[in-house]
């Protein structure tokens, strides 16, 4: 980053930035990352009546969306990093929108919702966190991790709303209507802000809100050779493989779940409000605590959490309150995740190469979206109950957690520019490994 940011003051960030952080949260509220994975159970039961298709058929369809995305999201980082996050984010909010209308139209069929969600994913791929933090992280040096956290709220936001709203597009105009419902969404509130507040800052210090975009960053950062051969991108990589599997399957299997135990649709819907709540703390506080405290062992004590809830929830033990309780740890879980990925990207690789290797380490971020619907719903075809999915959901967060105590300190040579601070306790008892 230039050199007049890391001198600004904390508050002065925010007064430059604001606009581009508003656009950001904005854009990761109605992007990829939000509205196939949030909305997907809304429609499992109205599709299952209409066409009696099972639930992990349907569920599927995010599979389609995110195997599609593991190749477009590196693809969206490199066109990041060469023709800057703007013009990306213009043609793929777009993109997302027709392709999520396309779905009214081609979901008649199972293999047409299949190519409905995948053309989401191909076309959606430019509205993913790589592109909106790309932006942010430009404007914001000494409160990166709150910047991101404020960024990647976005998601919440979509969680606590999204479901009640196509819930009700459902009940009043059908399925198709839901989704064309839907598609209006990131075009409506999203595209014009993009176009008018959308601007990474540029090199000069340039304030203005209309400077040129500073697509040859200056700053320190390793290539995608020199990052492979680091035991730190590869356990970052498996860890939140492991994460998003879990945090996927159980929120895309959430209503159904409800459902299951005797609440209407409607109700179900409205509970599911409690995981997008759950994420908004999660976004927020994560990103704060960046700020302080090293990622690696943030993230360990956080994703302890979901484990928690998937494996009282799994065993029966909460009670009539198990479903509000491990949605609330699931979606506190579910809103540090991104935060987590997004930052350690920064710090650990540099700024250099941000676009291209976020968008490789979101892969498998996307790929665990992709598995873990599949896990939930072909899990209870299989079973016909979703305990043993929520035991293996508590084992995947407790070993991917674990490894993250492994990914030791920041290279100094990235983090130029940051507060001092003095290190917390247990990352001094952890310098060892």
């Amino acid at each position: 980053m230039n050199e007049h940011v890391g001198t600004m003051t904390s508050a002065q960030e925010f007064k430059s930035g604001w606009r581009v952080l508003l656009v950001a949260a904005m854009g990761v509220t109605c992007g990829i990352t939000a509205v196939p994975i949030y909305t997907i159970g809304a429609f499992v039961g109205p599709l299952e009546d209409a066409y009696g298709w099972s639930r992990g058929a349907i569920q599927s369809a995010t599979v389609f969306c995110y195997l599609t995305l593991i190749f477009a999201g590196p693809v969206a980082g490199y066109l990041t990093d060469h023709y800057g996050p703007r013009r990306v984010a213009l043609w793929s909010v777009f993109g997302m929108s027709v392709a999520v209308g396309s779905a009214s139209v081609l979901a008649g069929t199972l293999w047409g919702l299949y190519l409905a969600y995948a053309l989401i994913g191909i076309l959606g791929a430019g509205t993913s966190p790589v592109v909106w933090t790309r932006a942010v992280s430009s404007w914001f040096e000494k409160k990166r991790g709150l910047a991101f956290g404020l960024t990647l709220m976005g998601t919440g936001l979509f969680a606590t709303v999204g479901p009640l709203y196509v819930t009700w597009a459902i009940a009043e105009y059908g399925w198709r209507g839901g989704y064309l419902a839907l598609a209006f969404v990131p075009i409506v509130f999203v595209l014009p802000l993009v176009y008018v507040w959308f601007f990474v800052r540029a090199s000069s210090g340039d304030d203005s809100a209309h400077a040129a975009e500073n697509v040859d960053n200056p700053e320190a950062g390793m290539d995608l050779n020199a990052a492979l051969k680091t035991s730190q991108f590869w356990i970052i990589a498996f860890s939140f493989l492991f994460f998003s599997t879990s945090i996927s399957g159980f929120i895309s299997s959430f209503i159904p779940m409800l459902t299951d135990g005797g609440l209407s649709r409607a109700e179900a819907a409205s509970m599911a409000g409690s995981i997008g709540l759950a994420v908004l703390l999660g976004r927020v506080l994560t990103g704060i605590l960046l700020d302080h405290v090293r990622a690696s062992v943030l993230s360990t004590v956080v994703m302890a959490f979901p484990a928690i809830g998937c494996l009282l929830w799994g065993l029966g033990v909460l009670g009539p309150s198990g479903p509000l309780i491990a949605a609330i740890l699931v979606g506190f879980a579910g809103g540090a995740e991104f935060d987590l990925v997004a930052y350690m990207t920064s710090r650990y690789f540099g700024l250099r190469h941000y676009g291209k290797l976020y968008g490789i380490l979101f892969s498998p971020v996307i790929a665990g979206a992709a598995i873990g619907p599949l896990m939930f719903g072909f899990g209870f075809d299989n079973f016909g109950s979703y305990a043993p999915v929520l035991l293996l959901a508590a084992a995947l967060f407790v070993v991917g957690g674990l490894s993250q105590l492994f990914l030791g300190k920041y290279p100094s040579s990235f983090i130029k520019g940051c507060p001092s601070r003095k290190p917390h306790p247990l990352e001094i008892s952890l310098d060892h490994l």
